[in-house]
């Protein structure tokens, strides 16, 4: 019984960390977007427009738009596919790893 305690214990600490971290990376990633789109971060700001935002949506507003040019999409940008693709490229690798632990373990 205590081998089962034991297994539980560790596993539930790998999953505790592994809980952490995802908590930590959304936080970022959440406040790394909103600065992208201009919006205050700080707690005790409303989530408005930055003053830079302001000025430029000003400027752009009151320069007549002679000839129309589509932006490129950003080629960095990641879509939902290639994260399905590395978190299951993650897991298939990690399964593979505690396969060969076991395998070495067991010889």
């Amino acid at each position: 019984m205590s081998d089962i305690l034991q297994a539980l214990a560790i596993s539930g600490g790998i999953l505790l960390s592994v809980v952490v971290l995802i908590i930590i990376v959304s936080i970022i990633a959440v406040n790394r977007g909103a600065a992208a789109m201009g919006l205050a971060t700080e707690p005790h700001h409303p989530l408005e427009p930055t003053t830079h935002h302001e000025a430029a949506g000003a400027a752009a507003a009151a320069a007549p738009a002679k000839t129309a040019k589509v932006a490129a999409p950003a080629s960095d940008e990641i879509n939902v596919l290639q994260i399905l693709g590395f978190g299951t490229a993650l897991f298939v690798l990690a399964v593979l790893g505690l396969f060969a632990l076991s395998l070495i373990e067991h010889m």
